[in-house]
């Protein structure tokens, strides 16, 4: 387990395929540290899909984060950035998540816009959203975003579902980078920190017991409990 960095400046880059559920990852994420006591902030990076936009503004809304969207025009990355950053200036926040467009497959005008956005922001954190249900595909994915900016970690989505993810052992051992957090279901409280420990117990079959305890001590509340008990 490796937790993220949050020294000052702190901003985090989220990357990944189309489809891995960056948007959804990216305000689970923010929902997470704003439990944490951070002020996150979001921004819409994604210039490609008005759609990632208004979903990324309606989850902002959903877990009441400011959240910084471009003008529907607007085509370079970087200006949003630019623009997002002095923005971010007058919200008082604490960490700045940017949401990045993604394709269905990696290609070279994906590549070098990241590429021009990385540098510019210099973010703590690269985070690479990863299908969990890919398989070995989860792997390639994880080599190629690594080689063209330098991921910090991985978040890997959809656990929920069949795979026991057996993908996480082989992207942690090909990049040599941590997986920071899990996302299981789709609720957007749903994000979990990685535990290694859990995930071989899952892949060997046995059930997350620690996981399923704190599942519960988050959602019972203690005096009911106590009540009951009485």
């Amino acid at each position: 387990q490796s937790p993220l960095d949050l020294n000052p400046p702190a901003r985090i880059l989220i990357v990944g395929l189309h489809g891995a559920g960056k948007t959804t990852t990216s305000a689970k994420l923010a929902l997470r540290l704003k439990k944490e006591g951070r002020r996150p902030l979001l921004v819409a990076c994604d210039l490609y899909r008005p759609a990632a936009i208004d979903q990324l503004a309606t989850l902002a809304k959903q877990i009441d984060v400011p959240i910084y969207t471009p003008d529907a025009s607007e085509k370079d990355v970087v200006k949003v950035a630019k623009d997002a950053l002095v923005w971010s200036e007058n919200q008082n926040g604490t960490v700045v998540i940017f949401d990045t467009a993604g394709r269905q497959e990696i290609d070279e005008r994906l590549v070098e816009e990241l590429k021009r956005l990385h540098t510019f922001l210099n973010p703590k954190e690269t985070l690479l959203v990863a299908d969990a249900a890919t398989g070995q595909q989860a792997v390639s994915v994880a080599t190629h975003f690594d080689e063209a900016v330098g991921i910090t970690g991985i978040i890997l989505t959809k656990l929920d579902g069949d795979s026991r993810g057996g993908a996480a052992l082989s992207m942690r051992a090909v990049t040599g980078k941590p997986i920071k957090f899990a996302g299981e279901g789709e609720k957007l409280d749903q994000l979990f920190e990685f535990h290694p420990n859990r995930m071989a117990d899952r892949i060997l079959g046995k059930g997350d017991i620690v996981g399923m305890v704190e599942q519960v001590a988050a959602n019972v509340n203690e005096e009911d409990a106590m009540r009951s008990m009485k």
